[in-house]
């Protein structure tokens, strides 16, 4: 029992969290243990209970799938930005680690995301943006989807969209490619925030994919107007573009 008591302090309160990881690498009884604790009534604690799983887990196949769906358990519930985000983190990697099982789960990933409430469609876009960071092959059609997310009248859609596009501009510059017409015309946008997302967005492509960084660059320069926000967030975009020609040289790699 003190042995139990112990194990779910290190978790509520992350000390010694090191020292757990070694262990439950070793002992399988102990292991178990911990993924119990991804039941508990602390976010802390399913939190770090995450955190020391995912860093034993990866040899371990046969937990791969029964962790997985209830990590998609756990974040239709999750009440905790750290814990969604932790949650979102870990199927990331199994995207990337596992991406046959992922691949099955995308489906209805989305379709939470298109129809849950408003926790739930958050929780799951934090997810959609990882699986777009890690492996973004898995989304299939996703393009279709994330153009109609940005023709929404919605500002919650557009705003995800441009989150979405910013998560897929880490990767290779073709995932990002059919949407830059549609992210040049929102430069336009009368709502502010979607605006200003849009130019943070385009300025993360750029500095991440060289060869756009010239169209994008000529983009962001025409535009002339807009409030102070807008005029910093294009002022801090076009810094960060420069910064980024200078230490590449402007040579330009693969999209």
């Amino acid at each position: 029992m003190e042995e139990e008591l112990d194990v779910r302090e290190a978790l509520a309160t992350g000390e010694r969290l090191g020292e757990l990881i070694v262990r439950i690498e070793h002992e399988d009884d102990l292991l178990r243990r911990v993924i119990s604790y991804l039941d508990d009534d602390l976010w802390i604690v399913q939190k770090n209970a995450i955190i020391s799983i995912m860093a034993v887990v990866e040899d371990r196949r046969e937990l791969h799938e029964p962790l997985l769906r209830k990590l998609l358990v756990m974040i239709r519930k999750s009440e905790a930005v750290p814990l969604t985000l932790e949650i979102a983190k870990a199927i990331g990697r199994f995207s990337k680690t596992r991406p046959d099982l992922v691949r099955k789960a995308v489906p209805v990933i989305f379709a939470n995301f298109r129809i849950g409430d408003p926790k739930i469609k958050v929780n799951m876009a934090y997810v959609l943006e990882e699986i777009m960071r890690q492996n973004p092959i898995l989304l299939g059609n996703i393009v279709r989807e994330i153009m109609g997310l940005l023709s929404s009248p919605d500002e919650m859609d557009r705003l995800a969209a441009l989150n979405f596009i910013s998560a897929l501009g880490e990767n290779k510059g073709r995932y990002v490619t059919p949407f830059l017409p549609r992210l040049f015309a929102l430069l336009n946008e009368k709502d502010e925030l979607v605006k200003v997302s849009t130019i943070e967005t385009l300025s993360e492509i750029a500095v991440a994919n060289p060869k756009l960084r010239k169209i994008i660059k000529s983009k962001l320069s025409e535009v002339q107007e807009g409030s102070e926000l807008v005029m910093k967030t294009l002022q801090k975009g076009l810094t960060q573009i420069a910064l980024a020609e200078a230490s590449s040289g402007s040579s330009p790699s693969s999209p």
